[in-house]
């Protein structure tokens, strides 16, 4: 019986994960988009329902949460057009990856490469790269370098924090 109910926890908790996933997605895009937000809607929920498909979902809203706590403490934004995060409208929605317009996207990221490519960059301002790192260590992410360059690492994606000279 605890085995089944803790099964059952565990499925709850990951339709909670796609539920805020998708909401926060929708969110962003209406604020992004404004008029234009509802269009992209539709693109977006295929990619959610990708995500989910690879699962990808709670690495996503933990990197969310990582941007957000950054932009918190430190005030910045990742840099604009820059990163591996700029070619996915779940992604731009939430924040991660930034771009001068939605409307500027080119080609959607395929997220099966991206899991390949393992490491994936987010670009910052020079001046905070290393205390966002030092942040991000004490702030309990799972930090380690690569190359002599900082990593946050979750579960199946490794962000690596580059500086934007």
């Amino acid at each position: 019986m605890k085995k089944k109910n803790q099964k059952r926890n565990e499925v709850l908790k990951q339709k909670s994960a796609i539920e805020t996933l998708s909401f926060q997605t929708n969110w962003g895009l209406k604020k992004l988009g404004g008029e234009d937000g509802e269009k992209y809607g539709e693109l977006a929920k295929v990619e959610v329902d990708y995500i989910t498909e690879l699962g990808l979902v709670q690495d996503i809203l933990s990197i969310k949460e990582l941007v957000d706590g950054i932009r918190n403490e430190f005030q910045v934004e990742p840099c604009v057009e820059l990163g591996d995060f700029c070619n996915s409208l779940v992604t731009i929605a939430l924040g991660i990856g930034r771009l001068g317009s939605i409307k500027d996207m080119g080609l959607p990221n395929d997220w099966n490469e991206l899991i390949r490519k393992k490491l994936l960059k987010i670009y910052y301002p020079d001046e905070v790269r290393n205390k966002i790192f030092e942040w991000a260590k004490a702030s309990g992410y799972n930090t380690s370098t690569y190359l002599g360059q900082p990593i946050v690492k979750f579960s199946k994606l490794f962000v690596l924090l580059e500086r934007d000279v």
